[in-house]
C-alpha cells in the first residue's frame, strides 16, 4: 500500500544548513528505522535493487544565507517526507512513533525535534496521503492530458556513447518516467502491470504539449547530482478504442508517482513528483 507520512520537525537551535543535502535526510531515514528493527535498517542500506521508501529533502522556510545555504531560527516548523511502498515497512516506521520516545533527527549539524507526523491528505498537509495499489487502479481516469510538477531535481542516468561512463539526463523524457513508475509498480505491487506494450504505446502516442523547467542541484557533501524542475503538460494522441487499457494505465501511473517518485535517487531527495489535478 502507497503511504506519504510527512513529519514536522522543529530545529532545537539557530541552525544554517543546506536544505538540499538528501543524503542527510536519507541518513535520517534509516535512524528512524534502526529503533525498530536493525536488520531491516542495514538491509534497505544495503539494497542495490528497488528500494520500497523515498525521502524529501528538508522543506524549511529561512533566510539565504551565502552558498545555497538557509538560515532556520529555533522554533521555526521544518518538514521531511518520507513515502512507503510496502505496507511491511510502514508498519516499522510507525511503530518507531506508538511505541519508542523518538529521539531528536539529525540533519548535518542541525538537531531537529520530532513535533507531530501525518499519514492522510488534509488542506493544511497535501503531501500526506495514501492508496491501494487496487485503489490506484479503480480511480485511474481515462483522460489524455495530464499534467505533472518535480518539486526536487530529476534525473536519470545515461551511459555515454562507448558505454564507459554514466551522466545525469536532465530533461524530461517521457518514456524513462513512465518507466520509473512501472518498474517500481512492478517491484512492489500485488497486481503486476504488462509493460513492454505499454512502454511502446507511450513512445508512439505521448507526446510533451508543454514543459517549463529548470536545472537544479541537490548537494550530497563530497558530490552535487544535478536534474530538473518544474511542470510539464502531456497528451495521449490516440483515438484507438483498444488503447483504453493503455491510457488507463497512464492515469494510474501518473498518480503513482506521488509516492514512488522518478528517476534516480528518489531515496535521497531526488524526483520529488506530483500529479497536477488544477491549474496553479
Amino acid at each position: 500500500m502507497p503511504i506519504s507520512t510527512v513529519l514536522s520537525l522543529i530545529p532545537e537551535t539557530n541552525v544554517t544548513l543546506r536544505p538540499t543535502m538528501g543524503h542527510h535526510a536519507h541518513a535520517a531515514f534509516l535512524s528512524i528505522m534502526k529503533e525498530t528493527n536493525s536488520e531491516l535498517a542495514e538491509e534497505l542500506h544495503a539494497q542495490s535493487a528497488q528500494k520500497p521508501f523515498t525521502v524529501s529533502p528538508l522543506m524549511a522556510k529561512g533566510t539565504p544565507r551565502g552558498k545555497n545555504q538557509l538560515h532556520i531560527r529555533a522554533g521555526t516548523e521544518c518538514k521531511l517526507r518520507f513515502t512507503f511502498l510496502d505496507d511491511e515497512l510502514f508498519a516499522h516506521f510507525g511503530v518507531a512513533f506508538l511505541k519508542f520516545t523518538i529521539p531528536p533527527i539529525q540533519l548535518g549539524n542541525a538537531t531537529f525535534q520530532v513535533k507531530k507526523w501525518v499519514a492522510h491528505t488534509s488542506a493544511a498537509e497535501k503531501w500526506g496521503g495514501n492508496a491501494t495499489y487496487a485503489q490506484l487502479i479503480q480511480t485511474a481516469t481515462d483522460d489524455t492530458h495530464i499534467r505533472l510538477r518535480f518539486y526536487s531535481p530529476t534525473a536519470f542516468r545515461t551511459l555515454t556513447p562507448r558505454g564507459q561512463k554514466t551522466y545525469n539526463h536532465t530533461q524530461i523524457d517521457l518514456v524513462r518516467c513512465y518507466q520509473s513508475w512501472i518498474n517500481k509498480w512492478n517491484a512492489f505491487s500485488p497486481v503486476k502491470l504488462e509493460k513492454t506494450e505499454f512502454l511502446a504505446f507511450i513512445a508512439e502516442y505521448a507526446r510533451l504539449a508543454q514543459a517549463e523547467t529548470k536545472t537544479r542541484a541537490l548537494n550530497f557533501g563530497r558530490h552535487t547530482e544535478v536534474g530538473w524542475v518544474g511542470h510539464c503538460a502531456c497528451r495521449l494522441v490516440s483515438d484507438n478504442a483498444q488503447h483504453l487499457r493503455h491510457i488507463l494505465v497512464a492515469n494510474c501511473l501518473a498518480d503513482f508517482a506521488f509516492y514512488c517518485g522518478t528517476g534516480y535517487k528518489t531515496t535521497m531527495g531526488m524526483g520529488q513528483t506530483k500529479r497536477l489535478r488544477n491549474p496553479n
